[in-house]
Parts: C-alpha cells; sequence; structure tokens
C-alpha cells in the first residue's frame, strides 16, 4: 500500500475539507468500517466544499462515479478528505474526491478511497443554472479551474 505526504496531495491541486474520527458504530462484524457510512461523509464533505468554493447551498448529489475502495480503516482511525473541483456545466459540478488516513509514525497518508461526485444546483426544486448567472461570474470562481479537462458550460 503506497503511502504519501500531505503536500504530495495539495500539489494535485486538493484541499483538505473534513476529517472523521472512525468509531465503534461505523464498523461492521469484522472491524472495518462500512462502505456506505465511508460514501456519505465523502458526499457530505464535498457539498460543503462547493458551497463554500461557489457561494451557492441548494445542490443535490446527482452520481458517484469511479468509486474505488482502496484499503480498509478502523477504529480509532483518522479519515481526512480532500477535494478539487474538477469540472463546471451550467447547473453541475463534479468534485474528485479522495480519504486518506494518517500513519503517525510515517507522515504519511493512506488512501482509503476514491471518487467523482457530481452535483447539480437547483432552484425552485429543478435544475438552475448557477454558473451561468452574473452572481457567479462576479464571485471570480472560475479561476477554481485548472487544467485541459476541467472545463464551464455544457451542463
Amino acid at each position: 500500500m503506497e503511502l504519501i505526504h500531505d503536500q504530495t496531495i495539495q500539489q494535485e491541486g486538493f484541499e483538505i475539507v473534513a476529517r472523521h474520527l472512525v468509531m465503534e458504530r461505523d464498523l461492521n462484524q469484522f472491524g472495518n468500517a462500512f462502505g456506505g457510512i465511508v460514501l456519505s461523509w465523502i458526499d457530505e464533505g464535498s457539498y460543503l466544499y462547493i458551497v463554500e468554493k461557489t457561494g451557492y447551498g441548494n445542490f443535490v448529489t446527482v452520481s458517484m462515479d469511479g468509486v474505488n475502495f482502496r484499503a480498509p480503516t478502523h477504529k480509532g482511525d483518522c479519515a481526512s478528505l480532500f477535494c478539487r473541483i474538477e469540472k463546471i456545466g451550467n447547473s453541475s459540478i463534479v468534485v474528485r474526491s479522495r480519504a486518506f488516513t494518517l500513519d503517525v509514525a510515517s507522515g504519511k497518508r493512506r488512501e482509503i478511497i476514491s471518487c467523482n461526485i457530481s452535483f447539480v444546483a437547483l432552484k425552485d426544486k429543478k435544475p438552475y443554472p448557477y454558473f451561468q448567472t452574473e452572481e457567479f461570474k462576479l464571485r471570480g470562481i472560475s479561476g477554481l479551474l485548472s487544467g485541459e479537462e476541467k472545463k464551464v458550460g455544457n451542463s
């Protein structure tokens, strides 16, 4: 299992957004955290990340793609969630999320899960092209994106 430093994660454009202490209530009978529990942490943390970054709060989760459980996490582990924005459409935003546990002895992290989460902005319970609004443009958020695969528009 590859261990990596926080600096490497940050150099890839990720920001730490949440931490969770793995508790007894999160475990199955074999002492491993339930996957659904970890997914809920990632969903909630990613939502809070985009709310903070975009200044808009009415989003719903549309999909969690490429979910890859890389290693189990256990009671007493501190799971740290890192996110970055991958793509912004008209009403949608895709966040790359990765969670790690810390190896205290080495100071390195072990990846436990990664996925892409798609959210859609809503207004009046319908998709809302928030990312095309003057409010969004005035916030200067499009500067959050970098790289060829990241774009604004089309969805």
